[in-house]
């Protein structure tokens, strides 16, 4: 456990990296952060993996371009609802970074949380949809 303090100004010259770095814990984490772009990754491919166990459990084997050379993955969200299930794989980037053109991939596969009744279900990954059936 660590504690973060947030003071307004530095309170002296000495402290002035302290409070720099106290300053970078304070910030909402729900605002964007200003120095970067956030945006989804770019989805090539969704292969929804129905496993042979009782309860059903399925996984999602997703492909895409995370971007170039300064994009960075953030933690892959997952949310469900009866019959959906929706996946949110978000990067990151500096705005102003010169960065090497050569792109991140993403290949991985992604357990759906949860199990699965029989029933047809739609998953969303980024833009992507895809339909398919437990039974």
């Amino acid at each position: 456990m660590y504690l973060v303090l947030c003071f307004r100004r530095a309170p002296s010259t000495l402290a002035a990296l302290a409070w720099a770095l106290a300053v970078d814990g304070c910030g909402d984490p729900n605002e964007p952060d200003p120095l970067f772009d956030v945006a989804p990754i770019q989805v090539e491919s969704v292969d929804v993996l129905v496993l042979e166990s009782f309860p059903a459990k399925a996984s999602a084997h997703v492909t895409g371009v995370i971007g170039d050379g300064c994009a960075e993955l953030l933690p892959i969200e997952q949310s469900r609802g009866d019959n959906e299930v929706r996946i949110s794989i978000l990067r990151q980037r500096p705005l102003d970074a010169v960065c090497t053109q050569i792109a991140k991939l993403f290949d991985d596969t992604i357990p759906l949380h949860g199990t699965l009744a029989p029933s047809d279900y739609t998953l969303h990954v980024n833009d992507v949809l895809v339909s398919f059936r437990v039974d």
